[in-house]
């Protein structure tokens, strides 16, 4: 059977200068972002603005990174950031409690921020209740 090796397990195995892994990929620094905000009957394509600011080239953490929710109402919300047309997941039901788990797509995983940018929750109906963020990024 063969072995192969993923882009950085081969930089390890062939460390020179040209092979050196990006910090936010391996060893780099992790930081946790927290915000909450209470909805109070927020209509249908609020931009609700959470957490502090994500600094260039951060790579979202997924699993670490997830909105947390109440029942909102019957529909759907987005999440993205201020960068324009950067989803960090895909429209999801908030018509129950729950969570939404932030860049956990394969085309969404790894991304680095291309500048600053701040979470944005948009409820694509009429919502009332709590959201929360806990956001995990790592960095150079």
């Amino acid at each position: 059977m063969a072995t192969v090796y993923g882009v950085n397990a081969t930089k390890n195995n062939a460390p020179k200068p040209q092979n050196v892994i990006d910090p936010s990929e391996q060893g780099g620094r992790v930081r946790w972002i927290h915000d909450v905000y209470e909805a109070v009957t927020q209509v249908s394509g609020t931009d609700i603005v959470l957490g502090g600011v994500i600094p260039k080239g951060a790579q979202i953490i997924p699993g670490l990174s997830v909105i947390y929710h109440d029942a909102l109402g019957t529909g759907n919300a987005t999440v993205g950031t201020s960068a324009a047309g950067v989803d960090l997941a895909a429209a999801e039901a908030v018509t129950s409690a729950g969570s939404i788990v932030l860049n956990n797509t394969v085309d969404l995983f790894g991304t680095k921020t291309t500048d600053k940018v701040n979470v944005h929750f948009t409820p694509l109906l009429t919502i009332t209740g709590t959201i929360r963020l806990s956001l995990a990024y790592a960095m150079a």
